[in-house]
């Protein structure tokens, strides 16, 4: 075996894999744990499209590692000491490879991609990759405590932001220069609230906002229980609310498939290319937040201020409410549910979330559409309301979001 090979210092990431490259006579990338490439050989022979568009592009192509995620590449990875082989996938322009994670306990520092050019890899040769990965470990912590002290004076920037100590579009500019950031790209921050903050949690959330390309994440930190992100579109259109949109969506739904993480709150601030109200995106985000976290379930796709609709009063209006009585319509509903052990109050909040909509109504409540205008007949009849007034059932509305805000403190 030449596992020698790696018992030696290596002047580079790039020495490290054109050193793999020689031992197994394949093309060979070093990625990061968010698929950020690192390093790639200068073996030619035998390379493909998805390796090319992975070093044009720095990274590997999201599509690719969505593929992998359903094909169940990434979670074997992540889980394996062991190489494992990757059957080619032609419409994504990939070869046949065989892939290594490197890992410290059961954190993944990166991955190590080999091309199978002319023939499979041999046991021996696998096993100098798995020797192969347990240098890469020494190497990917040296470049991750470096990382880390660079992110530690992006993190001051951006506190200095959050905190208005630079409010001006000048100052900010200058700040974000120093430490590398030049573009004039709108930015924007963006939160992501759990419950509990984790290690695992937090890289997690990362690799999936790393993975995903339409926006670049230039700065983070964790503010207890919650993501802090600065974020720019990668490419400036008048569609640049919708990507963030789509982003923020992906996210979600990826916490949820990839990680089973369902519990989560994510707001966005407008985007600024006056960098002096970046403070106030900021601000904007922590609002959506602050609201979601609430536990309001209608709120799940909205993202931007505006987008809470009539629940952005909520807060005022809960607070004018706290020494009111209950809506009396709302009392004699639940009076008459608990007497004949009916659902006339759960039967209108449906109605009312489901903005009049008879057929969702009664496929939630799982009754027919006529037992449901008789339940809506007895309501008005009961309480006393005009379930056609827009007046009144915008009033109704709000009355039972306040009451359900209520009873989530």
């Amino acid at each position: 075996m030449n596992s020698n090979k790696f018992d030696r210092v290596f002047d580079s990431l790039e020495d490290f894999v054109d050193t793999i490259s020689d031992v197994l006579a394949c093309p060979v990338t070093l990625e990061d744990a968010n698929h950020q490439l690192l390093a790639y050989s200068s073996h030619d022979d035998g390379t493909d499209a998805a390796r090319i568009s992975t070093i044009i592009g720095r990274r590997v192509p999201e599509k690719l590692v969505n593929r992998f995620w359903k094909e169940g590449v990434i979670p074997t990875l992540n889980q394996s000491d062991d190489p494992i082989e990757i059957s080619s996938i032609v419409d994504m322009g990939l070869r046949n490879r065989v892939a290594i994670s490197i890992r410290k306990n059961q954190e993944v520092l990166g991955y190590i991609w080999v091309i199978e050019v002319d023939t499979k890899l041999s046991k021996e040769e696998k096993q100098l990759l798995k020797v192969a990965a347990t240098k890469a470990k020494n190497l990917l912590l040296q470049l991750n405590l470096q990382k880390k002290r660079r992110e530690k004076n992006h993190q001051e920037v951006l506190w200095q932001i959050i905190t208005g100590d630079t409010n001006s579009h000048e100052g900010t500019t200058l700040l974000l220069d120093k430490i590398g950031i030049i573009d004039s790209k709108p930015l924007a921050f963006m939160l992501i609230r759990f419950q509990e903050m984790t290690d695992v949690l937090y890289r997690n959330v990362m690799y999936i906002v790393k993975t995903t390309s339409k926006v670049s994440m230039l700065i983070d930190t964790v503010d207890d229980n919650q993501l802090v992100c600065l974020i720019s579109p990668i490419t400036e259109t008048t569609t640049n609310q919708l990507e963030l949109t789509q982003f923020m969506e992906t996210i979600q739904r990826q916490m949820s498939e990839r990680f089973n993480i369902h519990n989560l709150f994510i707001g966005c601030g407008y985007l600024y290319t006056d960098y002096s109200k970046l403070t106030q995106s900021y601000q904007e985000a922590q609002k959506v937040v602050q609201i979601k976290s609430n536990g309001l379930t209608e709120l799940q796709k909205a993202f931007f201020y505006h987008e809470l609709g009539v629940f952005r009063h909520l807060d005022v209006l809960h607070n004018h409410n706290k020494d009111l009585v209950m809506n009396p319509a709302l009392t004699l509903l639940q009076v008459y549910d608990q007497q004949h052990a009916t659902s006339l109050y759960k039967t209108l909040d449906v109605f009312l979330n489901k903005d009049g909509n008879m057929n969702e109504v009664a496929k939630e409540l799982h009754i027919h559409v006529n037992t449901l205008s008789y339940r809506l007949k007895r309501i008005q009849e009961i309480a006393n309301t005009d379930l056609k007034d827009p007046i009144q059932r915008i009033g109704l509305y709000l009355d039972l979001k306040l009451k359900s805000h209520q009873t989530n403190e």
